[in-house]
């Protein structure tokens, strides 16, 4: 009778080099992809101070027309100091009788937007910072 040498068999999984080169992958993957999608994020909430300030400029516009003069509060307007989401607070920092500034300064966790941390909108149409808008 013959005997057969059987090898054993190896048992299939993965080695600690390839679980590394994994890990590596899945680390250089991270490192590229957080940083992009927080920068979407902050982009996207820039959207909160761009409506409020259009919305603010629009009702400074018409309480012009009803009372000759530019409102110095968001309050006279009608408009809470916050913007809807909650990432800016929005003040006029300069109202004469025939202009006005607004002006959406980020708060936490929008103020690591430090691009676009102070955006600001004028009675003639100036936007500010021109690359947020």
């Amino acid at each position: 009778m013959m005997h057969h040498l059987n090898p054993t068999p190896r048992t299939r999984g993965f080695t600690l080099l390839e679980l590394m080169l994994v890990v590596v992958v899945i680390a250089i993957l991270a490192t590229v992809a957080v940083p992009t999608y927080s920068e979407f994020v902050q982009r996207s909430r820039r959207s909160d101070a761009r409506e409020a300030l259009g919305d603010l400029a629009a009702r400074q516009e018409q309480f012009f027309l009803n009372n000759k003069y530019y409102a110095s509060t968001t309050t006279v307007l009608g408009q809470p100091a916050l913007t809807d989401r909650g990432f800016y607070n929005i003040t006029i920092p300069t109202v004469t009788t025939v202009s006005f500034t607004l002006r959406a300064t980020a708060l936490s966790p929008q103020d690591q937007d430090t691009d676009c941390a102070v955006m600001a909108v004028t009675s003639t149409g100036v936007r500010t910072p021109a690359a947020c808008w």
